[in-house]
């Protein structure tokens, strides 16, 4: 097995192929295992482009496709040796999602078997995808969901999400009493997201492309490591939403000169430079808490374009930093540790990894967080509570047990405050006093963001 790692074909094929492998056997991350699968493959821009389509689109689908092929093969997936279904996988993917050509996408299938080793396998490749191409994309769900009902299930087989996300996921539209827009944001999770960049301190170029809300938010249309800015830690790389969600805690209301803010899950440290930034301008001062030595070194390369002083990074969990502080701060950001549904279309993989049993433990860590920093503020002072995850549990149920908990602490409605600082309004955005972010609606990772006040002493 190990050897085998090494003599994957560096083709487009053949680096979704190494992919596969490395999410599923070494338990790697798609996101960061990709760049570095490209970069030791240079490829030229077309193929980049397919390879990443394939890649990131067969990862999406997975368990689509899995079903799928299970269909067309009559054997379940343990069965057959993994690294021949990660190539039944692939071409069924091209067959049914990128149109490619039958004869194309079967024949590379079976010379990428026999590359890797799996020759015997060949023909049984050629022989189930070519029973996979005999029929539509449609056709295939239409005898997959012969049998289920409406609801969350079949609705998880013709989206490719499983059944616990789909309800997850259609409760928190519930509670906006808009169920009926389910389909489309399960639909939005299995389409490319735009990469986008934060701007820190750079102006957009003439050509750049705006992103519709951040007023510091440009879409990078191709490899943003060459954009000279980002070599010049003048721009780095952040999904819109969570700009917005910076923004917000940046502005709650207005910095000023001696400020104590804390950035209390800070890693990777996106949401850390735009803070830090706009805290640089005024003259406040920015602690950036990482319990993960390896992310609080990410944390630290985000701020190196600031002003020395202005963020102090500290390796810690901050739960037992805030023990040993005494001094309170002025404002807080919590972007607390979740399940991450809300990132679906950026981590391919996620949706097949996650369990719905991960929400125990943490909503016990989202609630312990609260607690703490809510007892870190100073009288007036501000939290920030944000999650990459619309799921109820995680977001105003978490909010609910604050305010129940902790009679010092009081929601601030924060659409107003997230109005303040988009380029255009932002339509459906309130849930309550909090603010809900929508891949469908708005473009961008599902965030939700709920500012709190503490009750000025007497």
């Amino acid at each position: 097995m190990a050897d085998r790692k090494t003599r994957y074909p560096r083709s487009a094929r053949g680096l979704a192929w190494a992919l596969h492998q490395q999410v599923w056997e070494d338990g790697g991350y798609a996101n960061i295992v990709w760049p570095k699968l490209l970069a030791d493959t240079p490829l030229t821009a077309e193929d980049t482009r397919f390879a990443t389509e394939l890649a990131y689109g067969s990862l999406r689908r997975y368990g689509q496709w899995e079903a799928i092929v299970k269909a067309a093969s009559g054997r379940d997936p343990h069965r057959i040796q993994q690294e021949v279904w990660w190539v039944l996988i692939l071409g069924t993917h091209q067959l049914l999602a990128m149109s490619t050509a039958t004869h194309a996408a079967v024949n590379e299938m079976v010379a990428l078997c026999k590359t890797l080793g799996f020759s015997r396998a060949s023909g049984f490749v050629n022989a189930v995808l070519r029973r996979v191409s005999e029929k539509t994309l449609e056709q295939w769900l239409e005898i997959l969901t012969a049998n289920r009902p409406e609801g969350a299930e079949r609705l998880g087989v013709l989206h490719a999400h499983p059944e616990w996300i789909v309800h997850a996921l259609g409760q928190a539209l519930e509670r906006e009493g808009r169920l009926e827009e389910l389909p489309d944001l399960l639909g939005a999770h299995n389409e490319p997201a735009s990469t986008h960049l934060a701007l820190l301190g750079s102006t957009p170029h003439p050509n750049d492309q705006r992103t519709l809300y951040s007023p510091i938010g440009v879409v990078s249309p191709g490899n943003p490591g060459l954009d000279a800015r980002v070599v010049a830690s003048t721009a780095r790389v952040q999904d819109e939403g969570s700009q917005l969600a910076a923004l917000v805690a940046a502005h709650v209301v207005p910095m000023a000169a001696g400020m104590r803010m804390l950035d209390a899950c800070a890693g990777p440290g996106g949401k850390t430079a735009v803070w830090g930034h706009v805290a640089q301008q005024v003259g406040a001062t920015l602690t950036a808490v990482e319990q993960h030595a390896h992310r609080a070194a990410l944390v630290s390369d985000s701020v190196r374009g600031l002003h020395s002083g202005t963020v102090e990074v500290v390796t810690a969990d901050v739960i037992d930093y805030l023990d040993g502080t005494s001094e309170p701060f002025d404002r807080i950001l919590l972007d607390a540790p979740c399940l991450g549904l809300g990132a679906l279309r950026r981590r391919p993989e996620a949706r097949w990894r996650k369990k719905r049993s991960d929400l125990d433990g943490l909503m016990d860590t989202q609630r312990a967080l609260l607690s703490a920093c809510a007892g870190a503020l100073a009288p007036g002072g501000h939290l920030v509570y944000v999650t990459c995850s619309p799921v109820v549990e995680e977001t105003t149920e978490a909010i609910s047990w604050l305010l129940a908990h902790d009679s010092t602490m009081r929601a601030v409605q924060t659409e107003p405050i997230i109005q303040s600082v988009v380029r255009k309004p932002l339509d459906q955005v309130a849930v309550g006093t909090a603010v809900q972010l929508w891949p469908h609606r708005h473009g961008t990772d599902a965030m939700f963001i709920q500012v709190l006040v503490k009750s000025p002493s007497d």
